[in-house]
């Protein structure tokens, strides 16, 4: 009776083992756990300084938003938006899960575990910097928050916005500046937590008889 118990606790000792030595990530919050995600745009002003920008919020600011949600977070039917060329945007991720409760912070206080990429965007469209800041009020990059200065006009494009929950030490391998637009994000080891997907039309100040 002994020995079948001792060899009954070798075998469960080596198939924890095996279970934690695994390489790939289980996201905090995968798409069948979220109840809905949402991405926010409100314009902003965009103050130059040598070669980076200061963003300012404005008073009664233009916001538009596109929530995703369903089994495979899929925003509503003919669901679109608008952005100006020549204007500043600051964009964020508003997750929840099932209880309502907001979760878009499980990705910021694991910064080194979370990248956010932003694909299909026209060359030269966008310029895109992330002001993400965790609890303890250091500034990290992830994706969450993030500001966009819209550059050029462009047809309507699929914006892709995929949350990569990477395994460990991958991060430093990523550059948080030009890797934002890096449609080979696949290459960074780790899975998506979300992978989200709307229609975006670039416009410039005179484009009349759309609605957000």
């Amino acid at each position: 009776m002994k020995k079948y118990i001792l060899t009954l606790s070798i075998i469960a000792s080596a198939f924890a083992f095996q279970s934690c030595s695994k390489d790939d990530p289980t996201p905090e919050i995968d798409q069948e756990e979220v109840g809905s995600a949402t991405l926010v745009f409100t314009e902003v002003e965009a103050e130059a300084h040598d070669d980076h920008f200061h963003y300012h919020d404005i008073a009664n600011a233009e916001k538009d938003s596109i929530k995703f949600s369903g089994e495979k977070f899929l925003p509503p039917v003919g669901a679109h938006m608008h952005l100006e060329v020549g204007k500043a945007y600051r964009f964020e991720l508003k997750v929840t899960d099932f209880a309502g409760r907001p979760s878009q912070s499980t990705f910021v206080e694991r910064a080194d575990q979370h990248f956010a990429f932003l694909l299909n965007i026209p060359k030269d469209a966008l310029a895109v910097s992330y002001a993400d800041v965790n609890k303890a009020g250091d500034k990290v990059k992830v994706g969450v928050t993030g500001y966009i200065r819209v550059l050029k006009q462009t047809e309507s494009f699929n914006f892709r916005y995929v949350m990569r929950h990477l395994n460990p030490g991958v991060k430093e391998s990523i550059n948080t500046t030009t890797d934002i637009f890096n449609a080979d994000f696949n290459k960074f080891g780790g899975a998506n937590d979300l992978d989200l997907k709307f229609e975006l039309h670039l416009v410039d100040g005179d484009h009349d008889g759309h609605d957000h």
